[in-house]
């Protein structure tokens, strides 16, 4: 008996070793729902709208980018977690999608543990953007304008609990500025206003800004991170105008259900990667303010992780709550 029972298990164990690389060899066999867990417009739309570009002529099966905005990401990011973790349904998420614990502890998913990286895709640059009509031209001159208006003007946001409502937070609490958030649905949601100077100032992902500064539309003032932007070369970076300890940025990511096989992750790695290496996608990323990452599964949740944890850390310091 014992015998037959060795011979069984041994029997589905090899079945089950040739069955991951058949579900390779096989996937994708119809469409991939991609989900963007943000309002149009904004970094991470228009990251997976050009990798589902190119992503649905490699893999030969169409690759649809749906938005499913609200709560600050998480409402697409369940329905992603909650998915057939089968290859079907991916999600592109920013960097505000681990401050989903510290912000929101009862998150009904994990924005860590529910989920399978596929990729850290890119790593994009933020600025500081102000209306053009805006007396300032200068970080110092918006210090000091800010200054002579406690608590009088108002600064925009993607949504209570966003990566850059975070960062505004950092940079004010830094300056010692006192401003008033106005959170909206979504980057390009606030530009509006911003355009139209009833919000004073935002911190924004140079995507979703650079078009708008190149009209003078919106003034940039300064951008963060450790090194100048390559599209906007005079403008200095937030710690070169004073503030060293100030070194925000975001990246994009692509993330699968927990528990999607490894052969499928590993697939769609290798065709995400070779996508991302193309010269033609790493300029276009580039002259939205984005450097191309391409991790492995591996990296990419090593530096999601070490973020969540930093972040959290700050979120926590600074008493941001998503009541707020």
């Amino acid at each position: 008996m014992k015998i037959l029972f060795r011979v069984a298990a041994l029997s589905l164990a090899l079945v089950a070793g040739l069955a991951a690389p058949a579900i390779a060899q096989t996937y994708p066999d119809r469409t991939i729902q991609v989900i963007v867990p943000y309002a149009p417009g904004g970094q991470g739309d228009i990251t997976a709208r050009l990798i589902a570009e190119h992503l649905s002529p490699a893999l030969g099966q169409p690759v649809v980018v749906e938005n499913r905005p609200g709560a600050n990401g998480s409402i697409g990011s369940t329905f992603v977690a909650r998915a057939d973790p089968d290859g079907y349904t991916l999600e592109v998420v920013v960097q505000s999608h681990v401050l989903g614990k510290a912000l929101m502890p009862n998150l009904p998913y994990d924005p860590v543990e529910s989920f399978e990286p596929v990729s850290l895709m890119a790593r994009t640059q933020v600025g500081l953007v102000v209306p053009a009509t805006l007396p300032v031209n200068t970080l110092a001159e918006f210090v000091a304008y800010v200054k002579e208006r406690p608590g009088q003007l108002g600064f925009a946001s993607a949504g209570i609990g966003s990566n850059v409502h975070i960062f505004s937070e950092w940079f004010l609490d830094l300056a010692g500025l006192d401003m008033v958030h106005a959170p909206y649905a979504g980057s390009a949601a606030a530009h509006p206003d911003l355009i139209s100077g009833v919000a004073t100032m935002a911190f924004d992902t140079l995507p979703s800004v650079s078009a708008l500064v190149r009209e003078g539309r919106l003034k940039l003032l300064a951008v963060g991170g450790t090194q100048r932007s390559p599209e906007f070369p005079d403008i200095p970076t937030v710690a070169e105008s004073g503030y060293a300890d100030y070194n925000a940025g975001s990246w994009s990511a692509m993330l699968a259900p927990a528990g999607t096989p490894q052969e499928i992750i590993e697939k769609l790695n290798a065709e995400v990667v070779n996508i991302l290496k193309k010269p033609e996608v790493a300029e276009r990323l580039s002259k939205l303010g984005a450097t191309v990452v391409a991790s492995s599964p591996a990296e990419a949740k090593t530096a999601i992780q070490k973020e969540g944890k930093v972040f959290g850390e700050l979120i926590s310091r600074l008493g941001i709550k998503v009541g707020q």
